[in-house]
């Protein structure tokens, strides 16, 4: 097997991950769906040399002792990827992400400018979420590379693992490989508090200790950007409450009130053209009366403020379906399988 060479099909086939398995075909997720690349089947001494090139001596063995391991690197001096390798009956396989060759500008990937508008806030809390496999890390990526290339910055990031490489640009970026031990990525958060970060990069926000600190440090002077795994902006901040104990959720609330400066949630539809994949994004921005919802507990009720506000620019995801299909981005059926009410979308569409 030729890796250098497959890899370099997986970018030009425009494929998001790639994945290996003893006795299959080397498979590539194109668009969101998989489809076989070649026809021999890997064999095990394949996967043996595989597992050299992606881990070193102690993540084999911690892939022995744990059945899994997860790890960002760069091969042939060219393409950065994530390698998630996992023990699966008598053998192992390897799952592999393909990050860009090049960070993409906000403007490429159609980041909403009120989005990135927030880059410029000297403190509080900005979340990127959104599902698996939506460019929750490239859109991260973008912004943080924006930020570096256009202010003086010290920026620190606490990943588990790294995974795009962000030059320093104008100022300095520190990335940190933190492990998926919650109470040490908690103190690397308020370390970087104290080690004079202007912004801090957060790869998965998680547990109270996490929520806690980067709310903290929101507080005492610093732009925290950091991903949440939901699937709506509402939810983002739900889970973000409902972390706590509910004794210690009103002072959450009050809080998170106070430093939440913006959310946006993505997703990635089938464009078409069936070239690629077209992104949406859901957008709330920091509001009055969305952080009285906050304060208050009345969550639910955030998804009806941001209709009434769309003229400040807030955004709901069925929002950005319609947005997209009247584009000609998105196909009708594209946009009625992925809206949240259907009914209603149904009947924008006919209006428009």
């Amino acid at each position: 097997m030729d890796l250098e060479e497959l890899l370099k099909n997986g970018y030009e086939e425009k494929a998001s991950d790639i994945h290996f398995m003893p006795g299959r075909p080397v498979m590539f997720r194109i668009n969101g769906n998989m489809s076989i690349y070649g026809k021999e089947n890997v064999a095990e001494a394949e996967m043996e040399e595989l597992l050299d090139i992606f881990l070193t001596e102690i993540q084999r063995k911690i892939l022995e002792q744990d059945g899994a391991i997860e790890t960002a690197v760069t091969v042939f001096d060219q393409f950065r990827i994530r390698v998630n390798a996992f023990r699966q009956q008598e053998s192992y396989a390897v799952t592999v992400r393909l990050f860009a060759l090049k960070i993409p500008d906000p403007e490429e990937i159609l980041l909403p400018s009120g989005f990135l508008a927030l880059t410029r806030e000297k403190k509080g809390l900005i979340i990127i979420a959104g599902g698996a496999g939506t460019g929750k890390t490239t859109t991260a990526a973008s912004l943080l590379h924006y930020i570096a290339s256009t202010e003086t910055k010290h920026i620190i990031t606490i990943e588990d693992p790294v995974e795009y490489v962000i030059p320093h640009g104008k100022g300095m970026v520190s990335q940190r490989e933190i492990g998926s031990n919650e109470e040490e990525d908690a103190r690397a958060v308020s370390a970087a508090v104290r080690q004079n970060a202007d912004v801090i990069f957060i790869g998965n926000l998680k547990g109270t200790q996490m929520i806690s600190e980067a709310v903290r440090a929101a507080e005492s002077g610093c732009l925290v950007i950091a991903v949440l795994h939901t699937l709506w902006a509402e939810d983002a901040v739900q889970r973000i409450i409902d972390s706590f104990l509910n004794f210690k959720r009103p002072e959450m609330q009050r809080r998170l009130s106070g430093v939440l400066k913006g959310i946006v949630v993505q997703q990635l539809l089938p464009s078409r053209s069936q070239e690629g994949r077209c992104a949406v994004y859901e957008l709330l921005l920091e509001d009055k009366d969305i952080s009285m919802m906050i304060r208050e507990g009345r969550i639910s009720q955030i998804t009806d403020v941001m209709e009434q506000k769309r003229e400040s620019g807030m955004q709901t995801m069925d929002d950005a379906v319609l947005s997209a299909y009247m584009k000609s981005a998105i196909s009708a059926e594209t946009a009625l399988s992925f809206a949240f009410d259907r009914k209603v979308m149904e009947q924008r569409m006919k209006i428009y």
